[in-house]
């Protein structure tokens, strides 16, 4: 059987009331909250994070194929998934494909993945779906948008869900469209959208799905949905008689925000978190028409909860004020990334593999385990005579330095933007100068649990440089 292997999410630590946004544009709060990337993170980042949650305990070297789906991308013209899967250290003969501009990407990714694995071009399928959308300011949209991250790994063998089936349906209403150039979403007429879109596509693909695998809604545990806002999840359950409180998967709005492309397959990875043996899920996805598809969990279900942390991220957050949340969404002028004094290209290009998947260097003669990779041992000086070896990505503290000439790093409350860099001394031995993300000045400690995190370093000449950073343990 073809399906799910494994999932993984997620959730940017940042979040920022919708009552504080209320306050900024001087209009009425939505209730609740939404995650916020950081300035450092954007769709790419954040589908490495889940993408490492979700290859917890898989070894990344038995992946055949890896999807990246977006509306979001950093780059116009560039494959984001080949970075990502430099990051995730796959391997370099496999097929990497980017899926965007659309809200249906993800589910689209997941049909392709299930399409190579079903006719034997791959035995496993990595699909990661992401999305750091801006919203225009003083907008409805700035208290909706959410940004997040889901992960699935598509295969054969012992699932937790064998997919059942597909159903999709093309419909060209206006929607939300962004065009080149364009630095927020447009759309033309919601109501228009709502009626003769969403509560028409998302409505008519699952009843088409119920009826290709002969099931009946009532057989149905829960159903993970795309809605454009909270009240369209509630039309659409009315429209296919869904009962709410039983068979609606919580649709996260209160918590992080409507996250775009991610989104429905976000509410999937909660439902299978809860999910019991036989159990059948529905996810659904809206974008200029509607993906359907149908997974019925089996006994492995009970094998791997506990073991990703998916939507555990939800309550890992700090609160963000307004003008934080400015400066991270670039709605106002700020010096990061820094492009100062910073390495070229060439040398980011060369040093790919320490850099981006990250491996150190062991020592053959004295054993000592170091970082950056050099011809030349730090400890005894050997040369050429070490090993190269990939480095653990938790750790702690062993010393820090706040850099204010530099800059661009934490921001405390003050408004000096200082650089602060730590040496982690990982749980593998090795030592690591690392800049800092998500963390105030005054919570550093020596011994604090640290971990890393891929993150936007710089840009230099119009390029963005990835690496990692340290951020504490969340």
């Amino acid at each position: 059987m073809v399906g799910i292997l494994s999932y993984g999410a997620y959730i940017p630590m940042w979040r920022i009331e919708r009552a504080t946004l209320a306050n900024a544009s001087g209009g009425s709060s939505m209730g609740g909250e939404r995650s916020v990337a950081s300035w450092d993170e954007d769709s790419l980042t954040m589908a490495v994070e889940a993408g490492l949650d979700c290859l917890k305990d898989t070894d990344p070297k038995e992946i055949d194929g890896l999807f990246f789906a977006t509306v979001s991308s950093p780059f116009e013209e560039k494959q984001v998934a080949a970075t990502i899967a430099s990051a995730l250290d796959l391997r370099k003969d496999m097929y990497t494909c980017d899926v965007t501009t659309s809200l249906r990407a993800g589910t689209s990714a997941i049909k392709a993945a299930f399409d190579a694995v079903k006719t034997g071009s791959a035995k496993r399928v990595l699909v990661t779906v992401a999305d750091c959308r801006s919203a225009m300011p003083r907008s409805t949209s700035e208290q909706i948008f959410g940004d997040g991250a889901a992960a699935f790994l598509i295969g054969e063998g012992e699932v937790i869900a064998e997919i059942e089936g597909f159903t999709y349906l093309s419909n060209a209403v206006p929607g939300t469209w962004k065009r080149e150039g364009d630095s927020f979403p447009l759309e033309f007429q919601s109501k228009l959208d709502r009626g003769y879109g969403l509560l028409k596509d998302v409505p008519e693909a699952v009843r088409q799905l119920t009826e290709k695998c002969k099931v009946e809604v009532k057989d149905i545990s829960k159903s993970a949905l795309h809605a454009p806002d909270p009240r369209g999840y509630i039309d659409i359950a009315r429209s296919l008689r869904i009962e709410p409180k039983t068979q609606l998967q919580d649709s996260l709005f209160a918590a992080i925000g409507i996250t775009g492309t991610p989104h429905c397959l976000l509410l999937l990875v909660s439902a299978l978190e809860t999910a019991k043996t036989n159990e059948k899920i529905i996810c659904s996805s809206w974008g200029e028409g509607s993906d359907a598809f149908l997974i019925t969990t089996t006994k492995e279900i009970e094998q791997i909860k506990g073991k990703h942390k998916g939507t555990g991220y939800i309550s890992s957050k700090r609160m963000l004020p307004y003008g934080r949340f400015a400066d991270f969404k670039r709605i106002r002028e700020t010096d990061w990334p820094d492009t100062r004094i910073r390495q070229s290209v060439i040398k980011y290009w060369r040093n790919e593999k320490w850099e981006q998947p990250l491996y150190g260097m062991r020592c053959n003669k004295c054993g000592t385990l170091q970082y950056p990779v050099a011809r030349c041992c730090m400890m005894c000086g050997e040369k050429d005579n070490h090993e190269e070896v990939k480095l653990a990505k938790k750790g702690k503290v062993f010393t820090y330095c706040h850099d204010y000439l530099m800059g661009c790093g934490m921001l405390p409350a003050d408004g000096i933007n200082p650089c602060t860099r730590v040496i982690v001394t990982l749980e593998d031995g090795c030592r690591m100068w690392l800049e800092m993300s998500d963390c105030y000045l005054d919570e550093l400690a020596i011994d604090m649990p640290m971990e890393l995190t891929f993150r936007l370093f710089h840009q230099k000449e119009g390029f963005r440089f990835y690496n990692w950073r340290a951020r504490p343990t969340r």
